[in-house]
Protein backbone atom coordinates (compact mmCIF):
# COMPACT_ATOMS: atom_id res chain seq x y z
CA UNK A 1 0.00 0.00 0.00
CA UNK A 2 2.84 2.39 0.77
CA UNK A 3 4.44 1.89 -2.66
CA UNK A 4 1.11 2.56 -4.36
CA UNK A 5 0.58 5.74 -2.32
CA UNK A 6 4.14 6.92 -3.09
CA UNK A 7 3.62 6.24 -6.80
CA UNK A 8 0.35 8.21 -6.82
CA UNK A 9 1.92 11.15 -4.96
CA UNK A 10 4.85 11.21 -7.38
CA UNK A 11 2.51 11.09 -10.40
CA UNK A 12 0.36 13.91 -9.00
CA UNK A 13 3.43 16.04 -8.24
CA UNK A 14 4.77 15.45 -11.76
CA UNK A 15 1.45 16.50 -13.28
CA UNK A 16 1.30 19.66 -11.17
CA UNK A 17 4.83 20.67 -12.16
CA UNK A 18 4.20 20.01 -15.87
CA UNK A 19 0.98 22.09 -16.10
CA UNK A 20 2.48 25.55 -15.34
CA UNK A 21 5.22 24.97 -17.92
CA UNK A 22 2.71 24.08 -20.60
CA UNK A 23 0.48 27.00 -19.67
CA UNK A 24 3.42 29.43 -19.81
CA UNK A 25 4.43 28.18 -23.24
CA UNK A 26 0.89 28.35 -24.60
CA UNK A 27 0.32 31.90 -23.33
CA UNK A 28 3.60 33.23 -24.76
CA UNK A 29 2.87 32.17 -28.36
CA UNK A 30 -0.34 34.22 -28.86
CA UNK A 31 1.32 37.35 -27.45
CA UNK A 32 4.20 37.10 -29.93
CA UNK A 33 1.81 36.50 -32.83
CA UNK A 34 -0.37 39.46 -31.80
CA UNK A 35 2.63 41.81 -31.83
CA UNK A 36 3.30 41.02 -35.49
CA UNK A 37 -0.30 41.64 -36.59
CA UNK A 38 -0.83 44.87 -34.65
CA UNK A 39 -2.25 47.75 -36.72
CA UNK A 40 -0.39 51.03 -37.04
CA UNK A 41 -0.86 52.99 -33.82
CA UNK A 42 -1.89 56.63 -33.82
CA UNK A 43 -3.71 58.79 -36.33
CA UNK A 44 -1.15 58.84 -39.18
CA UNK A 45 -1.70 56.16 -41.84
CA UNK A 46 0.48 55.69 -44.91
CA UNK A 47 -1.49 56.11 -48.11
CA UNK A 48 -0.38 55.95 -51.73
CA UNK A 49 3.24 56.70 -52.64
CA UNK A 50 5.38 57.11 -55.70
CA UNK A 51 8.76 58.39 -56.78
CA UNK A 52 9.52 61.52 -54.73
CA UNK A 53 6.25 61.56 -52.68
CA UNK A 54 3.99 59.77 -50.16
CA UNK A 55 0.48 60.51 -48.89
CA UNK A 56 -0.33 60.45 -45.18
CA UNK A 57 -3.96 60.14 -44.08
CA UNK A 58 -5.07 61.61 -40.74
CA UNK A 59 -7.57 59.06 -39.36
CA UNK A 60 -8.48 61.23 -36.33
CA UNK A 61 -10.73 64.21 -35.68
CA UNK A 62 -7.94 66.66 -34.76
CA UNK A 63 -4.93 68.20 -36.52
CA UNK A 64 -1.68 66.21 -36.37
CA UNK A 65 1.95 66.55 -37.39
CA UNK A 66 3.21 63.48 -39.24
CA UNK A 67 6.01 62.03 -41.34
CA UNK A 68 7.02 58.69 -42.86
CA UNK A 69 9.75 56.21 -41.96
CA UNK A 70 12.37 55.64 -44.68
CA UNK A 71 15.92 54.31 -44.73
CA UNK A 72 18.23 57.15 -43.76
CA UNK A 73 16.86 60.53 -42.66
CA UNK A 74 13.08 60.79 -42.37
CA UNK A 75 11.39 63.74 -44.11
CA UNK A 76 10.32 66.75 -42.01
CA UNK A 77 6.91 66.59 -40.32
CA UNK A 78 3.88 68.14 -41.99
CA UNK A 79 0.56 69.26 -40.50
CA UNK A 80 -2.58 67.44 -41.60
CA UNK A 81 -6.09 68.55 -40.67
CA UNK A 82 -8.80 66.28 -39.25
CA UNK A 83 -9.63 63.47 -41.69
CA UNK A 84 -7.36 65.03 -44.30
CA UNK A 85 -4.53 63.77 -46.48
CA UNK A 86 -1.12 65.42 -46.71
CA UNK A 87 1.53 64.79 -49.34
CA UNK A 88 5.14 64.66 -48.19
CA UNK A 89 8.21 64.90 -50.41
CA UNK A 90 10.82 62.14 -50.50
CA UNK A 91 14.43 61.94 -51.64
CA UNK A 92 15.65 59.79 -54.54
CA UNK A 93 15.40 56.10 -53.65
CA UNK A 94 13.33 56.63 -50.48
CA UNK A 95 10.58 54.08 -49.97
CA UNK A 96 8.17 54.78 -47.09
CA UNK A 97 7.56 51.93 -44.63
CA UNK A 98 4.89 53.51 -42.42
CA UNK A 99 3.55 56.89 -41.26
CA UNK A 100 3.91 58.21 -37.72
CA UNK A 101 3.01 61.26 -35.66
CA UNK A 102 5.79 63.65 -34.69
Amino acid sequence: MTRLRTALVMAAAGALLAVPTAMGTASAAPVAAAAVKAPEPGCAKLGASGQWWADIHNACGHTISASVEVDGFDPSCIQIGPGGVGRIGLDVGDEPYYAYEC
